[in-house]
């Protein structure tokens, strides 16, 4: 009976000890190792993934800025014609550039009582009035017998930068052009009541471009005397 109840109990025991090896080794921590594995991989994908991202984003900001654009370059601006649509456009008001009367509806009055007395005054029968000068300013006026300005002429430092073949240029064949005392004298109409005429030294060999000398803005109709029977002047 001893002998039956020990072999009994060692064949138990072996049994038992088979079963536990049979069982898996901490399946809990290999679940766990496995799944840390899976995280790292995704982590490390999606960090190549934002990766390629930002170098494409870099290189798409690249390829969309391009190289520096360049303003076109600006045309240089011709003084002399400026001032040629300056005077121009004034004497189509009966003015001139430094001046703000205005020939036909000035009296010479008017001016004596802004800028004082003239520091000379001449008449000039073949003008057909008398010619006060404001030498400080530059300014000529003409005027009638009935104190009405007829002519304003210039004599601004500007004008020395103008020349002769500059005039014809810009306003093409003067509707007057004559030369008289050593002077070439072009004229324009400018408007239906005023006509613009410019002084120039006659061009000679060693000075076939003259610059402008003076210029005037004429008042045609404040020439006229109809008591003398006198048509006055157009130029």
């Amino acid at each position: 009976t001893t002998i039956v109840w020990t072999i009994a109990a060692l064949a138990l025991t072996l049994v038992v000890g088979c079963s536990s090896l049979s069982k898996p080794i901490n399946p809990a921590s290999s679940g766990q190792n496995q799944q840390e594995i899976i995280a790292t991989s995704q982590q490390t994908a999606g960090a190549g993934t934002a990766s390629d991202s930002t170098a494409a984003s870099s290189t798409s900001d690249n390829t969309s800025s391009g190289p520096p654009q360049t303003a076109p370059p600006t045309q240089p601006t011709d003084s002399a014609n400026i001032l040629l649509s300056n005077m121009m456009q004034l004497a189509q008001q009966g003015k001139i550039i430094n001046c703000d009367f205005p020939a036909k509806t000035t009296v010479i009055e008017d001016v004596e009582k802004a800028w004082g007395k003239p520091d000379k005054i001449d008449y000039i029968a073949a003008a057909k009035g008398s010619y006060a000068a404001f030498s400080s300013l530059n300014v000529v006026f003409g005027f009638n017998k009935g104190s009405q300005v007829f002519e304003i002429r210039s004599f601004d430092r500007r004008l020395g930068t103008v020349t002769l073949a500059k005039v014809k240029e810009v306003f093409g064949t003067p509707a007057y052009d004559a030369k008289y005392n050593g002077q070439e004298i072009i004229g324009y109409t400018a408007g239906p009541e005023f006509n613009i005429e410019m002084v120039f030294p006659q061009p000679t060999t060693g000075n076939p471009d003259p610059v402008m000398d003076h210029y005037g803005v004429l008042y045609p109709k404040g020439t006229l005397n109809l008591m003398a029977d006198d048509p006055g002047r157009q130029w």
